[in-house]
């Protein structure tokens, strides 16, 4: 049986009989709801008058036969009930909160059924209270404004709560101008704005801020070099694989605690929420230049947990909550008792099969966490969706299992981040849908409420054909990096690496599945057909990489054909780019790919 909703109440009840909804029919905001509700009146407001044709008018005070009625019982706690019937439908929900996402079933009921409801009646609440987003917004890709709020519309469609923006040197900080000053950061504008149309969908919107590791923006500066636990890190020219793995703080240096409270001190203010992440994670020179010899002499466990533990410490003083990632904390997780216990550790893992011992070690240690499975995006043209099922769906379950408090599902972007944020939909739907009904879905039945849910595709065939065009890129985005930051021969290792005879089937398969894609655009409501256009210039990604790869193995023969291929496959690409993304990191992109361009056309043919 197809899904009617997305995510899946809890609790459905058809019964016999219909609402008709009629010129008369009235939204009516009943005594003891909150003024913000308005905004969830409008939403289904709105929702009529594209569905069924009719324009309610919205009122408040008592509703009346045929009328919707809002309500607000306290004694429903986190639950909401939907009935519908002959006489009206009534929405009933424990907060405010409950009655936004009510609200948000009741559209999509309306929007499979139009103007004549059938009779139902629905109860549902959340299997988990913190259901987050996490969006990298530091590698390379700073989206417009405009997108951030068209993202937030969905994560309230979708009854997601939370969301983190991951920022490295991309906030414009007063004192920063030069990890900032050849990037488009976000403002304090921005944030502010944001945050206030998060809280008017029930979005907390957490701050999430590079304070130990991943800081490579920032301390390749002349400003902050001395604050790098490697030396003469200003001097190094920008790769994205050295940038991937570089740098960390140097915590033998007694000022890099004020640096990080500074920062803090003019970040977190901009939110409302009193939680604030960290990071923390992927520490990977700590102990190995400026504090190798506290490392030797402490150990480099004792110099990460006395970082960590200082930075929660500070926030906890604030009134606030710390998170961190977890994966240098798993390794010891005994230390875990000595941070506040206020703090949340942030448990990721991204495999399709994704093991529960980084989940069980953590539990056990008694500190609460999230579980953080991800959308299986970065270094992908097309997102690995049945990994992204498997590995969402199955940390769900070891959330369930060892009581973490929440799901963070996140959405990388390392190298350039070239994956487009709109092909991640259908993982955050993913998540959405295991964070609040724990109960299984099938892949290919939640992909087919994906397809006519989320896009409108009355085929439900588009997440069908969307999967079957990912896992055929041979020469993959992180080889394509790899190779060229690399000398002759790290690149013969890379190319030996893949298996370019698979490049004709690879290709063939995306060109196939490219034509199912095409083959929905009929099905799809004028206003949500742009994913055709992003899943063509998506899939000549796929295929002209591939063919690059072939021609990186020999003999290398000038191609300026595929070289010009490349470059007009460029022009559409940043078209794609543009729609939603300000230029960010686009001039190291675009250095990039002229590169290959011009090796094609037997230009450059050695090593940087």
């Amino acid at each position: 049986m197809a899904m009617e909703f997305l995510p899946q109440p809890k609790r459905v009840e058809s019964r016999s009989g219909a609402m008709t909804l009629t010129p008369h029919t009235r939204i009516v905001l009943c005594p003891g709801t909150a003024p913000e509700a308005l905004l969830y009146a409008q939403m289904l407001q709105n929702a009529i008058c594209d569905q069924a044709g009719l324009c309610p008018a919205l009122g408040r005070g008592e509703a009346f036969s045929g009328d919707i009625a809002l309500r607000v019982d306290s004694t429903l706690a986190d639950r909401y009930t939907l009935t519908v019937g002959s006489e009206g439908a009534t929405l009933c929900a424990g907060t405010d909160e409950g009655l936004c996402n009510g609200v948000q079933t009741l559209i999509q009921y309306l929007e499979r059924h139009g103007a004549v409801l059938p009779s139902i009646f629905i109860e549902d609440w959340p299997d988990l209270a913190n259901r987050g987003y996490y969006l990298d917004c530091s590698r390379g890709r700073v989206p417009t404004l405009d997108y951030l709020k068209q993202v937030a519309d969905l994560l309230c469609r979708y009854k997601v709560n939370q969301w983190q923006l991951y920022i490295e040197h991309t906030y414009l900080f007063r004192d920063l101008s030069e990890a900032w000053r050849d990037d488009t950061p976000l403002t304090a504008d921005d944030i502010l704005e944001l945050d206030a149309y998060c809280a008017a969908r029930h979005i907390e919107l957490v701050p999430s801020l590079s304070s130990f590791g991943h800081m490579y923006k920032i301390l390749s500066t002349k400003t902050c070099c001395d604050l790098c636990e490697l030396p003469d890190s200003e001097k190094i020219p920008f790769s994205y694989t050295y940038a991937g793995a570089h740098h960390t703080l140097n915590v033998s240096n007694p000022d890099v605690l004020d640096f990080v409270k500074k920062l803090i001190d003019e970040y977190r203010p901009l939110f409302r929420t009193n939680k604030f992440n960290i990071c923390a994670d992927e520490t990977f020179d700590l102990g190995k230049g400026r504090s190798k010899h506290l490392a030797d002499e402490l150990g480099e466990k004792a110099l990460y947990v006395s970082h960590v533990k200082a930075l929660c410490e500070y926030l906890v003083s604030q009134g606030c909550i710390p998170m961190f990632w977890g994966d240098i904390m798993w390794r010891f997780p005994q230390s875990c008792a000595e941070l506040p216990k206020e703090t949340i550790c942030l448990n990721w893992g991204y495999l399709p099969n994704q093991r529960e011992n980084e989940i069980r070690d953590i539990a056990a240690s008694g500190i609460t966490q999230y579980a953080c499975p991800g959308v299986c995006a970065w270094n992908q043209w097309v997102p690995l969706y049945r990994y992204a099922y498997s590995n969402i769906r199955l940390m769900c379950h070891h959330a369930h299992k060892y009581k973490a408090i929440g799901l963070l599902n996140t959405d990388w972007g390392d190298y350039a981040h070239i994956n487009d944020p709109r092909l991640t939909i259908p993982g955050i739907l993913y998540g959405a849908a295991f964070s609040w009904n724990a109960e299984p879905v099938e892949a290919d039945e939640l992909n087919e409420a994906v397809s006519r849910i989320g896009y409108g595709d009355t085929s439900g065939k588009l997440m069908a054909a969307l999967t079957e065009m990912s896992d055929h890129e041979v020469f993959d985005w992180r080889h394509v990096v790899n190779w060229m930051d690399g000398d002759e021969a790290r690149r013969a290792e890379l190319l030996a690496e893949v298996d370019l005879t698979k490049v004709p089937e690879a290709n063939a398969a995306v060109n196939e599945a490219l034509s199912q894609v095409l083959a929905c655009a009929p099905f799809l409501p004028a206003g949500k057909k742009e994913i055709i256009s992003l899943a063509s210039v998506t899939a000549e990604s796929v295929l002209l990489w591939n063919e690059i790869g072939v021609w990186l193995a020999g003999p290398r023969t000038e191609d300026p054909v595929l070289a010009a291929r490349l470059e007009h496959w460029y022009a559409l690409y940043l078209n794609q780019w543009r729609q939603i993304s300000r230029e960010s990191g686009l001039p190291n992109l675009t250095r990039l790919i002229v590169r290959y361009a011009d090796l094609l056309r037997g230009r450059q043919m050695q090593a940087e």
